[in-house]
């Protein structure tokens, strides 16, 4: 009771904070004290299939690679980027390295397979698994606060801004809970 007093006494908060619960977490690397917001947003995304790209480099030798595509969202404003492979598995080592407690409730990566990359079989694998790899990402607001993600995603700048906008009310409406 004494924290939903709390909340409500919190005017100068937007809306959208004004249905803050507490709950119990699971995650280590998250507070305790999580906030569940009704009418919050958070990103999406969707997988848009993948393409099989070769670039040349002299005459003679090509280099034959896929990318794959996804489409994210943040409230209105939708953008499309194209990863390879490699690119994803340089994010996984940064965000494992820098968060470890995070990461491991994250689904791993496919393993890299240097010959036969460019099968069908391997390409639909691997781009179910980056589909739901970057999902797992995208709800995870501790990593989407990081330029890394928010880089490799290609977050334009007024999605930044209005996010950690965002993010800091979460945060507010968490402190006056405790």
């Amino acid at each position: 009771q004494a924290s939903q007093m709390l909340v409500k006494d919190l005017h100068f908060l937007p809306r959208f904070v004004m249905s803050v619960t507490s709950s119990t977490s699971h995650d280590s690397s998250e507070h305790s004290n999580n906030l569940l917001v009704r009418g919050a947003k958070h990103l999406k995304c969707w997988s848009k299939g993948s393409e099989n790209l070769q670039h040349k480099f002299c005459m003679a030798f090509t280099l034959d690679y896929t990318v794959y595509n996804f489409q994210i969202a943040y409230n209105e404003k939708r953008w499309f980027i194209q990863k390879r492979y490699s690119q994803f598995d340089k994010l996984d080592n940064v965000l494992n390295e820098k968060f470890p407690d995070v990461m491991i409730s994250v689904q791993r990566l496919p393993p890299k397979k240097p010959f036969g990359s460019l099968s069908p079989a391997l390409i639909a694998m691997r781009q179910k698994s980056l589909d739901a790899y970057l999902q797992a990402i995208l709800i995870r607001p501790v990593l989407v606060r990081s330029e890394e993600v928010r880089d490799f995603i290609d977050m334009p700048y007024d999605v930044r801004e209005l996010y950690g906008e965002e993010q800091r009310h979460l945060i507010a409406a968490q402190d006056a809970l405790r």
